[in-house]
Parts: C-alpha cells; structure tokens; sequence
C-alpha cells in the first residue's frame, strides 16, 4: 500500500493539498537532513502546506507546550549523519540494481 502512495506522489497522481503525500515527502527531507524526525518541525511544515488555518488555530496549545518544554523549536542531527546517508545511498543503489538484502554475488540480476 506504501509503495502505491509513493508512486502516485512521484508521478502527480494525488490531490493538490493532500495531507498523507506531503507528511510523506517532509518526513523523508527531514531524515535526510536530521538524520530522525523533529515532530515539531514535521507537525509545522506539513500543517502550513496544507492547512495553514489549522495552524493558527493550535498556536494557543502550542504555545503551551512550548512554555513547558514540550515543543522543542530548534531540531537537533544526529551525530554520524554522513554514515546514515552513506547507508541509505547504498540501500539506493541496490534497489536501483536489483540486488536483494541477503542475497548472493551469484544472485545479481
């Protein structure tokens, strides 16, 4: 089901606005550039792509939050992220050469 919705965001197929695609491609930009996920920073970019209103509307509980230190503001890499990336590049790369996690040199396509 995943790789459908990923396919129907890469080739346009999916509503303008459409909340589940854009969580989907800020929650990749954000592991790429973090190394994990800052919820506050997905919550943030997704809510003012698609529903700027919604946005205003929970500033009071954000701003709550945030009082009591439960709404970091800044996010925070982890350290290796050039590991991580080295990683996720080769996980590309075999998927690109069809290649299979676990398989044999013999095995290559």
């Amino acid at each position: 089901m995943y790789e459908l919705k990923r396919l129907g965001v890469e080739f346009g197929l999916v509503q303008e606005g459409a909340i589940a695609p854009t969580m989907s491609k800020e929650f990749v930009n954000l592991v790429d550039k973090y190394g994990r996920v800052p919820e506050t920073l997905l919550m943030i970019k997704v809510l003012l792509k698609t529903r700027p209103f919604a946005a205003v509307k929970m500033m009071p509980q954000g701003l709550k939050l945030f009082m009591r230190g439960r709404f970091p503001l800044l996010p925070h890499r982890i350290a290796g992220i050039s590991e991580m990336k080295k990683c996720a590049g080769a996980m590309t790369d075999a998927l690109v050469t069809g290649l299979h996690p676990g398989g044999t040199k013999g095995d290559e396509v």
